[in-house]
């Protein structure tokens, strides 16, 4: 997704001018484009293409009369009041000549206004590139819109299906610009899924009449449309994977202390000691950049430390020159040819032993064993759960289990149990707060909006469970599945237009062997990709998308079944944070409650 992303913006907008007077040029940004800007591109390739200064368009900035200016931004009034002021203030100009690209349609006010200043006789180029998400990783794109929760399934909302027109809008143009004009089918979980879909068509119809999708799109791909409530479990639940656990009990609305701190997107603060005592931080970035970022991302927490442990004490041996008896530390220290990867080792090694200490300290363990049951409906005996399980009131009522786990277990009840006779007892060992049982009485009414009947996903056989404490997996990745060997059951996830179903082409050629290979590439780039099976599928999940699915999916990309798959959302989503969605439903906008809820106070 990064790569299509970035080819996309450097062919139509960085180097989508042609040649320019002196060679350089200057690209002006607004706050969102931005993100979007730097979601895919590293700086130096803007540089490389002959970008000399990048600006922000509401910041102050250097007037360059000889350059020709690229303006890529959203078509706001304030953007092009901005754009207009550039040229009618001061005897010079700001730039030589103007190169407009705009991030969507812009109105037809915009265009009169721009009419009618002295920027006009600059103008050179304006285009709409309709490229409004941010890229996360070489799979998942998102619109960072978590405020669409609300609007999606409180009962407060208003404008609702503006919100719903302009993801689909949204949606639409990143189809666009990857050239697919996929088959669309959409769960019947939430009426929010069919709307989007009879949206994102119309739009794409629209925009095949512009005249916006290359010449080559073609039908083959299948866009799936999901909601949240399709699988209300995965976003609650303990995922005990390396990156969701770190997104897990590093969120900033987490009520877990840690040395570790998330900033924004994959910004980390890290703090460590330097030498025997001095307390230092540093920001950390964990993306697919980092090498063993993307070989453990996906692993469980127990085999990613193992990973770390034997690949340290390989690259140990390979490199005699570090000291035998120190502790990781301050082996680290001494390689002073390998800062870089030094630093990496450093930053997975402290935040492995974070989540095992955080899984250790605060009785994860049991709490996982409930959720999974509840999960799956199954105990690790592969037996039928009884409902309640022994075991959860007497975590609810256990003073050493923080608020959230107890919430998290109570919203899993919910789903395995939809009518619990025994609820009201569970909520009073838990010594809820107003604000928390509010969130409760949230949880049950979302669950009511869903027209799927069971949440619950039973797990493999457990001759092939890894660990008992992370037997459930997404049903995403049971959907991904069914959709490529065209098994996906056309009652429940209809396509939009019945005529589809018939054209409709899958392969089911995907093997159920066991990954093979070794750790030996893990240093290296991201190597060649590997050759896909299969038509493109695209899952859309509107209301947020959980690490746990974007994990699943991920390992649909690789051997045995190396399916193509691109997801898209709305916004990424923790469990605290989603939590905190959860409670703000029966809020106004206005209410703080909306933007924050006290119930995950750290100090509670």
């Amino acid at each position: 997704m990064k790569t299509y992303t970035r080819d996309y913006i450097m062919k139509n907008v960085i180097n989508g001018i042609g040649p320019v007077k002196w060679g350089f040029k200057v690209l002006i940004l607004d706050t969102n484009s931005c993100r979007f800007v730097d979601s895919a591109i590293e700086m130096k390739e803007i540089t490389k293409a002959g970008v000399s200064d990048v600006c922000i368009i509401d910041k102050p900035r250097m007037r360059l009369p000889k350059l020709d200016a690229i303006y890529f931004v959203a078509p706001t009034a304030e953007n092009i009041e901005a754009i207009i002021n550039d040229f009618d203030d001061g005897d010079e100009p700001q730039y030589r000549r103007v190169h407009l690209f705009f991030t969507s349609s812009i109105p037809m006010d915009g265009i009169k206004a721009l009419s009618q200043g002295r920027v006009m006789a600059r103008i050179k180029t304006l285009k709409e590139v309709n490229l409004q998400y941010l890229v996360y990783d070489s799979i998942l794109f998102h619109f960072d819109a978590p405020k669409s929760f609300f609007n999606l399934y409180s009962p407060l909302a208003q404008g609702t299906k503006a919100d719903l027109q302009e993801m689909s809008d949204r949606l639409a143009s990143v189809l666009a610009i990857l050239g697919e004009y996929p088959f669309i089918r959409s769960s019947r979980s939430h009426p929010h899924c069919s709307a989007i879909a009879s949206m994102v068509h119309e739009k794409m119809e629209q925009l095949r009449r512009d005249e916006a999708f290359p010449g080559s799109a073609q039908k083959g791909s299948t866009l799936l449309i999901l909601d949240r409530t399709h699988d209300l479990v995965s976003p609650v639940f303990h995922d005990l994977f390396y990156q969701s656990m770190i997104e897990d009990i590093l969120s900033p609305d987490s009520t877990t202390t840690t040395s570790c701190d998330k900033i924004h997107g994959d910004v980390y603060c890290h703090k460590f000691k330097d030498g025997e005592s001095t307390d230092q931080t540093r920001e950390v970035i964990l993306n697919e950049k980092d090498p063993i970022w993307r070989e453990i991302r996906n692993m469980h927490i127990e085999a990613a430390r193992i990973w770390i442990t034997s690949n340290f004490k390989k690259f140990r041996e390979e490199h005699k020159e570090m000291g035998e008896g120190q502790d990781i530390t301050k082996q680290l220290r001494s390689m002073p040819k390998f800062q870089a990867l030094r630093a990496k080792f450093a930053v997975h090694i402290s935040l492995a032993k974070e989540c095992m200490d955080v899984y250790n300290r605060s009785g994860l363990e049991n709490v996982c064993s409930v959720e999974q049951d509840l999960a799956t409906g199954l105990t690790d005996e592969n037996k039928k759960v009884s409902l309640p399980p022994p075991n959860l009131k007497t975590l609810l009522s256990n003073g050493n289990i923080s608020k959230e786990y107890k919430l998290r277990l109570l919203m899993l009840y919910y789903i395995a149990n939809p009518k619990p006779s025994e609820s009201r007892s569970l909520e009073q060992s838990s010594m809820l707060t107003d604000a928390e049982e509010k969130l409760l009485n949230n949880w049950i009414q979302l669950k009511e909006q869903t027209s799927k009947t069971n949440q619950q996903r039973p797990p493999l056989n457990p001759d092939e469970w890894e660990y008992v404490v992370s037997r459930f997996t997404p049903q995403l990745h049971d959907v991904i599945l069914s959709v490529s060997n065209g098994t996906l059951p056309t009652k429940e996830y209809p396509f939009l237009n019945k005529s589809e179903e018939n054209e409709v082409r899958t392969t089911s050629n995907t093997s159920h062997s066991k990954k093979k290979g070794g750790l030996s590439s893990w240093t290296g780039n991201d190597g060649q990709a590997q050759k896909k099976n299969g038509p493109r599928i695209f899952v859309f999940i509107a209301g947020g998308i959980s690490y746990s699915e974007l994990r699943a999916a991920h390992r649909l990309t690789q051997k045995p079944y190396n399916l193509d798959i691109i997801l898209g959302s709305t916004h990424i989503i923790d469990p605290p944070k989603f939590l905190k969605q959860v409670a703000a439903l029966s809020s106004s906008v206005n209410d703080p409650a909306y933007k924050s809820v006290s119930f995950l106070d750290k100090n509670k």
